[in-house]
């Protein structure tokens, strides 16, 4: 599990200082990048190997909101990866301060070999990396 703090800030926000579905699925984002970083993968390792990520949101299930200048936490857990081992399912899970379950989205990971444009399966010692 991977976990990062963060603060719900004024672009995250709709009129009743809500935070707004799109800045979940930013912060999604945010925290993915921040997991392949601290695992090795920088952007820069990406561009040279050539290798691209889509992400594709499968489900966003709300259950509290959050609110503006609000603490909260997400959690990033690795679920599975597919038999054919190029979709890798991913959950986070957003805490408010007070440790209560906000909202939980499942996202689906595909590695896009960038000069083909379609949908491969990542070296086994990428994989590994990411589940240890």
């Amino acid at each position: 599990m991977f976990r990062r703090n963060f603060k719900v800030k004024g672009e995250d926000v709709d009129d009743y200082m809500v935070m707004q579905d799109t800045a979940y699925i930013e912060y999604t984002s945010s925290i993915l990048f921040a997991f392949l970083f601290e695992k090795g993968y920088t952007s820069k390792k990406r561009e040279h190997t050539h290798f691209n990520m889509q992400k594709s949101i499968g489900s966003l299930i709300q259950r509290k909101h959050l609110m503006f200048m609000q603490d909260f936490f997400i959690n990033l857990e690795l679920i599975s990866i597919d038999t054919n081992k190029q979709k890798l399912n991913i959950r986070n899970r957003f805490f408010n301060s007070n440790n209560e379950l906000c909202v939980t989205t499942n996202t689906y990971l595909y590695w896009m070999d960038s000069n083909q444009q379609e949908i491969i399966i990542p070296p086994k010692k990428i994989i590994d990396r990411l589940f240890e």
